[in-house]
């Protein structure tokens, strides 16, 4: 594996460099599995060109463990910083999962994961209704309007979708390109669901 010196971007140039935030995969696929070893001044990382133009710096362990797991170029994968507990200590992780065909995106860029999350979320509105519709004696009444308040688990699914989106078009806005799973999504609005419950509470 070839080794660089590390070398400071000129002010004003915009690299297309993965950022890593904990507990967020990243999907991504590799342009070529040999990595580069850089030398800086934090301790060596691996720097990767990604098969969509971007680029990512890594610890050599993730290397290590991209190398371990097989992953050939094209081959989409998940890699995931994720910080674990260790007694009175937090020590960094690093994930890697294989992605199957059934977890790619689709040409419209949703996952099967993000349909089957959509589904649920209608689901479970249709259930609503079909309650809503019903009566003490249950009878069917008149069709509830559209102004039918929402459930908490609704909103707090919105607004971490929402959240992502936002995230996400911010990000491309600055030339770091991050993307957020379902699971990213449904661990957001456990958080946010949470959050609005204590509120609720006080």
């Amino acid at each position: 594996m070839p080794v660089i010196k590390w070398i400071e971007t000129a002010k004003g140039v915009r690299m297309n460099i993965v950022q890593f935030g904990i507990n967020a995969p990243v999907e991504m696929a590799l342009e070529s599995p040999q990595g580069t070893v850089v030398q800086g001044r934090y301790g060596d990382r691996v720097m990767f060109h990604l098969a969509d133009g971007r680029v990512m710096y890594v610890p050599p362990i993730v290397a290590t463990r991209i190398e371990a797991n097989g992953i050939s170029p094209g081959e989409r994968f998940e890699l995931c910083k994720t910080r674990i507990a260790n007694g009175g200590a937090r020590t960094i992780e690093w994930r890697v999962r294989r992605l199957g065909p059934e977890e790619t995106a689709d040409a419209e860029g949703e996952t099967q994961l993000e349909s089957d999350l959509r589904a649920s979320t209608e689901i479970a509105l249709v259930k609503k209704r079909e309650s809503a519709n019903r009566n003490g004696n249950g009878h069917a009444s008149e069709p509830p309007s559209n102004s039918a308040p929402t459930t908490k688990l609704e909103d707090a699914l919105k607004t971490a979708i929402s959240a992502a989106y936002n995230a996400e078009k911010y990000g491309a806005d600055l030339g770091y390109v991050v993307r957020f799973d379902s699971d990213a999504i449904k661990s957001m609005a456990i958080t946010v669901l949470i959050n609005m419950n204590a509120e609720g509470r006080r």
